[in-house]
């Protein structure tokens, strides 16, 4: 689709303007913490609550078993929002946007019925979830499609630009850099080398997906 750019160029002015990136961006923020809350699942541990702040961060409590399954869940959210990212855009290539749409309602209704009680969060999850079945219901075809593209558009920059964000905390803030702080706890790997893998990683997702499905 080649008015992709313009939904690309209005994720990018959404993520870097602070009121409306608290509204907008927590779509990714939804990606990345249900990513820690599928891998402590998959590693056969428990989710105790997920968090959706206004701020469009996030937050996962979760049960662990073992050392692996801690480390495991703590690189699961950024890796999470870069492989969306992609598949995302694959879809979207493929003429599939309905796995789009109907994989990000079922994520946010799983989010809302088992895990987010934050105020914000189920105020935020039920806008989304219920302007998703009026838009479904009202079968409003082009508006569908408006929202998944943006949605993409903002998984992909957000991906990038939050993972961009933690790679220079963990330069100049090691202890304050989220997943990275608490992966070089667990492991004998530093922070920044943490930080700098999740900032390559969502690069990779971007540099493919423009090479594979946009360019």
């Amino acid at each position: 689709m080649e008015h992709i750019f313009y939904y690309l160029v209005a994720a990018f002015v959404i993520c870097h303007i602070p009121i409306i990136r608290r509204l907008f961006c927590t779509i990714n923020t939804l990606v990345h913490e249900s990513g820690h809350a599928i891998a402590a699942l998959m590693t056969s541990g428990k989710v105790y609550s997920v968090s959706l702040y206004l701020n469009s961060e996030g937050l996962a409590e979760v049960g662990t078993r073992s050392w692996l399954s801690r480390v495991i869940v703590s690189y699961a959210g950024y890796t999470t929002s870069s492989v969306v990212a992609f598949l995302c855009f694959y879809f979207i290539n493929s003429n599939n946007l309905v796995f789009i749409f109907y994989g990000l309602l079922a994520l946010a209704i799983i989010n809302l019925v088992l895990w987010v009680r934050n105020f914000f969060g189920i105020l935020w999850l039920c806008v989304f979830i219920g302007f998703s079945f009026y838009i479904e219901y009202h079968q409003l075809l082009a508006l569908k499609e408006a929202l998944i593209l943006l949605s993409s558009s903002i998984i992909l920059i957000h991906s990038v630009s939050s993972a961009f964000t933690i790679f220079y905390l963990s330069i100049f803030h090691p202890s304050r850099a989220g997943d990275a702080t608490s992966l070089a706890s667990n492991t004998f790997i530093p922070t920044i080398l943490w930080g700098f893998i999740f900032f390559v990683q969502s690069l990779i997702s971007l540099y493919y997906v423009f090479t594979l499905f946009i360019l």
